[in-house]
């Protein structure tokens, strides 16, 4: 820790005084002055229910005795602002510290005085001036502290940045408003904004551009939205909206409208650089989708991450009977996650093959992740919501990918690949690719026979991100595919930057082949740009035969789908 220079001479000073003083007769001095001193601190810290830490209280003690002694060197003067720190951290009132400092006062002078021969006169003369000034000094730290206190109570219930309320602050005024509709028998509903580039605005344009952008997307929604009963930033780049006496269908169509107008509004913070916002918005409504704070918020925000799987500048109304964004069944999809990990064998991966159009035979598997729930296994899908909101997904990632490369050595898994998909937080993650090239070395695994794949619609988020996680997925040996290629505006840009030696056309564009002659030609000519650049071609969804023959006579390799293999725990029943 450092101090001003202002502070370092006045200790200075102090310590060259201390130098001309007789400090022989400093254990007599000190001696009882210790153990008052312990014993009112551990006073203090008892009544405010705080537990007693004796070596803590020790160590305070030798500190003070040898600031005492005309010690001032850095390190003793941070352990004491520590030491303060941890006073104040228990709550102990300032007002009780300096009636501490006042008795020691007392106490250190009617020690000295017997020792240096000091009237009682004099005594009473130095004891009197020195603790006005004392007195004079702890009212100026009170109100100095009472200051500090108004100072942080006002950014607990403010955003500096955006001026709008604290998230702490809405949520006093979202149980508000739960209390006012249930006396009332009313509704109301609840946005949960994401302004979903703001990451992109800040690798560009920096971060002082970023805090514009925000402090321009708060002045709009507070500008747009009629007469809110509130708006807040309640996360970096996300935003909440309360809106009264307001159902669903009203709730929907007003955000409809908000979220198109976000999409359209420029935003000029260099002075001639237009800047666009892109943002997704979950809506939840009272008493529909939820009747406690807490399963609001969770509802509006699932309601949110479901809209920005769907692309960006959309909207979502949560619905209360769809299983994978009810917020009490995510609750309890996350109690069965973490029963499961706890578990050896409940989360496990399965194989759905990938196979050659031409010979049928499966060329690899794409390993897929399955919850077991009783005699069954579920469907991971069914809990990503879950696994992202509790953040059980990177465990959950890593406990499949071990099992698949373990049973990568069985005699059905031979000389076939194996089809890995890493989340956007699995990419961003400094460990995934350690942790791979472990578990290749512990099964002795050949890293060219394994595939990862990343999905095209999540590249955008961090495209420097992903460069970095393919650049050491290579080093290491592993091959690139791109999933769902085709599903964003950003395939062509992964083409010129990513080496792939795969690439999974979007299933819902094959699927649709067989009904709609310009998915057909779409996929055509996506096989033809692909196999161009020397890419092999996965068409996903192949779910019967008719689009099996079709994308044969495209010339499309390879094929995954239900009609061509189901996903299973071991394919051909093997070992």
């Amino acid at each position: 820790m450092s101090f001003s220079n202002g502070m370092s001479e006045f200790f200075k000073e102090l310590t060259s005084r201390n130098e001309q003083l007789d400090f022989e007769n400093l254990q007599e001095i000190t001696g009882g002055l210790t153990q008052e001193y312990i014993s009112r601190i551990r006073t203090l810290l008892e009544q405010t229910g705080q537990k007693t830490n004796e070596a803590e209280l020790r160590e305070a003690t030798s500190d003070l005795l040898a600031l005492f002694a005309g010690k001032h060197d850095e390190e003793l003067l941070a352990r004491r602002i520590e030491f303060g720190i941890k006073l104040g951290n228990a709550e102990i009132p300032l007002e009780q510290l300096i009636k501490l400092y006042g008795s020691l006062f007392d106490r250190s002078w009617d020690e000295i005085a017997s020792v240096f021969q000091i009237s009682k006169k004099d005594l009473q003369s130095i004891k009197y001036g020195v603790k006005l000034l004392f007195i004079d000094f702890g009212l100026q730290l009170l109100g100095y502290e009472g200051k500090i206190l108004n100072t942080m109570r006002l950014l607990s219930t403010i955003d500096v940045l955006t001026g709008l309320m604290s998230r702490r602050e809405f949520e006093k005024k979202l149980q508000q408003a739960i209390e006012f509709a249930q006396n009332t028998k009313t509704e109301f509903s609840l946005y949960y904004v994401d302004v979903d580039n703001l990451r992109l605005i800040n690798d560009v344009y920096g971060y002082v551009v970023g805090d514009v952008v925000l402090k321009n997307m708060a002045d709009y929604l507070q500008e747009e939205l009629n007469d809110p009963f509130a708006v807040a930033r309640i996360g970096d780049d996300e935003f909440g909206v309360i809106l009264m006496d307001t159902g669903p269908a009203e709730a929907l169509a007003k955000a409809q409208v908000l979220c198109k107008k976000i999409a359209e509004k420029e935003i000029n913070p260099l002075g001639y650089d237009g800047i666009f916002v892109a943002s997704n918005i979950g809506v939840a409504s009272y008493p529909h989708n939820g009747q406690a704070l807490d399963d609001l918020i969770l509802a509006a925000e699932v309601a949110c991450l479901t809209s920005k799987r769907k692309g960006r500048n959309r909207v979502q109304l949560i619905n209360a009977v769809d299983d994978n964004i009810n917020p009490t069944l995510v609750h309890e999809r996350i109690i069965i996650l973490r029963e499961a990990l706890s578990s050896k064998d409940c989360v496990v991966p399965f194989y759905q093959p990938i196979v050659d159009l031409e010979t049928g035979e499966p060329m690899g598997y794409e390993v897929l992740a399955r919850v077991k729930r009783g005699e069954n296994f579920l469907s991971a899908g069914l809990f990503v919501d879950a696994a992202e909101k509790s953040g059980l997904m990177q465990e959950i990632g890593k406990r499949v990918i071990e099992q698949a490369i373990k049973e990568k050595n069985s005699s059905w898994a031979k000389d076939k690949l194996f089809f890995i998909n890493f989340s956007m937080r699995e990419v961003e993650s400094q460990d995934t690719v350690g942790f791979l090239a472990d578990q290749f070395n512990r099964y002795e695994i050949n890293p060219e026979e394994i595939v990862a794949e990343i999905t095209e619609r999540e590249t955008v988020r961090d495209i420097n991100a992903v460069h970095t996680f393919a650049k050491k997925l290579t080093e290491i040996g592993v091959r690139l595919a791109v999933d769902d290629f085709g599903s964003g505006f950003s395939s062509f840009l992964y083409l010129r930057y990513f080496d792939c030696y795969f690439a999974k056309i979007e299933g819902s564009l094959v699927r649709d082949i067989t009904r709609s002659g310009r998915s057909r030609m779409i996929v055509e000519n996506m096989a033809k740009l692909l196999q161009r650049l020397s890419i092999e071609v996965v068409a996903e969804y192949v779910e019967n035969r008719e689009i099996a023959e079709i994308l044969h006579r495209t010339g499309i390799r390879y094929g995954q789908g239900y009609y061509l293999g189901k996903p299973s725990r071991f394919p051909g029943n093997g070992d």
